[in-house]
């Protein structure tokens, strides 16, 4: 068997809508954007945007909320405003969907001002605490009824300078936790990583070598363990099947029955996780 030299669990970026005949797959879109924005009467504006590799045409929605009608080089223009027409709802309705993702994400307190962050399924809020000194980040962790809380006691001058804080710190009990549960898992899937790495990739959520080393979005500690495990056990089974075919898909369901579950939240979270320290407003346009 041909063995590939990385293979990815890749975030899903946008949302999309093709037309193309029963069964037939939707291609990965790398093209030429048309410089023209095409606002259409009662219709949402959309941008064209031409692709060497598309073999169908299609609409896709950002994470910034932007459409962009995906043609084949020999598409008329005409295609893009029947599709457009065609499907209004759906694309009002996943526009609609985004902006609120944004808004709730806009709505979010500071680090100053004690925002919370999920960290490998416990709710921990940030305490700044500006002032001289060395920076600094200490957990304390504490259970009531409810379960487990923790707070995160940044001791730094200013709020960039804590939020780098928090940043280093997210990254270390990434590297700690990814490497414990690869542990974990690999021995029932009979395989053994070489090396573990942890980084802030922006296209994959986790990618796996076929020399044994396997590397992980930091960012997966912000999700529950359970889309971290996923994404672990996504990695190790590309140890034993270099492909996503039948018997990668077996295995990847008998030791993570939830997959499709994950990668759904991931879908739904993914621009959340990204922008967990940021303030302010995005600045993307947003149909």
């Amino acid at each position: 068997m041909q063995m590939l030299s990385q293979l990815s669990y890749r975030p899903e970026p946008t949302h999309d809508i093709a037309i193309r005949p029963r069964g037939g797959p939707v291609r990965t879109i790398d093209g030429v954007t048309d410089p023209a924005t095409r606002p259409g009467a009662e219709l949402p504006a959309w941008t064209i945007r031409r692709s060497t590799r598309a073999r169908r045409a299609r609409i896709v929605v950002s994470d910034a909320g932007e459409v962009v009608v995906v043609l084949p080089q020999r598409a008329p223009i005409a295609t893009a405003e029947r599709m457009v027409r065609d499907h209004a709802a759906w694309i009002g309705r996943t526009v609609a969907r985004v902006r609120a993702r944004h808004a709730q994400v806009h709505a979010r307190p500071t680090l100053a001002e004690g925002r919370a962050l999920m960290v490998n399924g416990i709710p921990h809020v940030v305490e700044h605490r500006p002032g001289p000194g060395r920076t600094s980040v200490i957990r304390r962790l504490d259970t009531d009824d409810v379960g487990v809380r923790a707070s995160l006691v940044v001791r730094a001058a200013d709020e960039p300078t804590a939020a780098a804080a928090v940043d280093a710190w997210l990254r270390q009990q990434a590297r700690i936790v990814l490497t414990e549960r690869c542990a974990a898992l690999a021995p029932a899937l009979g395989v053994r990583p070489t090396r573990i790495s942890v980084r802030d990739t922006r296209s994959r959520w986790g990618s796996a070598a076929v020399s044994g080393s396997l590397s992980f979005s930091w960012r997966l500690i912000l999700a529950p363990p359970w889309v971290l495990d996923t994404v672990v056990v996504h990695e190790l089974v590309h140890l034993r099947h270099a492909n996503h075919g039948p018997a990668f898909q077996a295995l990847l369901r008998m030791h993570a029955p939830r997959a499709d579950e994950a990668r759904r939240w991931l879908r739904e979270h993914r621009h959340e996780l990204r922008t967990a320290l940021d303030d302010g407003e995005d600045t993307r346009s947003v149909a």
